[in-house]
């Protein structure tokens, strides 16, 4: 999914959406496509978007949301995935923090 505070979408969850989810001990996963991320460049957009989700209800409590199954189109495969781990170090993220993100969340 997307995040409603940075990307206005009606698809998109607001705040209140995610702390319920988190109170709850559940995650959102971050989607890939354009609609929801909204920005020009998705890298930089994904990764902004994980960073919202930490700072507002922590670490614990997001993921990453591909949707490669098929029924929209993403801007990189998954051989593309390391761009998302340098992203995240380079915006100041610990390995711990990464793993999480990556799958130990799920």
């Amino acid at each position: 999914t997307g995040l409603h505070s940075i990307c206005p979408s009606p698809r998109n969850l607001k705040d209140h959406h995610l702390l319920r989810i988190a109170q709850s001990g559940g995650f959102v996963s971050i989607a890939y496509f354009k609609p929801a991320i909204c920005g020009d460049n998705a890298l930089e957009s994904i990764i902004t978007q994980i960073k919202y989700v930490r700072d507002l209800v922590g670490i614990d409590h997001v993921a990453l949301g591909s949707d490669y199954d098929g029924a929209v189109s993403v801007p990189f495969d998954t051989s593309k995935l390391v761009h998302i781990t340098d992203g995240l170090l380079k915006n100041g993220f610990s390995e711990q923090e990464i793993f999480k993100i990556m799958g130990g969340n799920a």
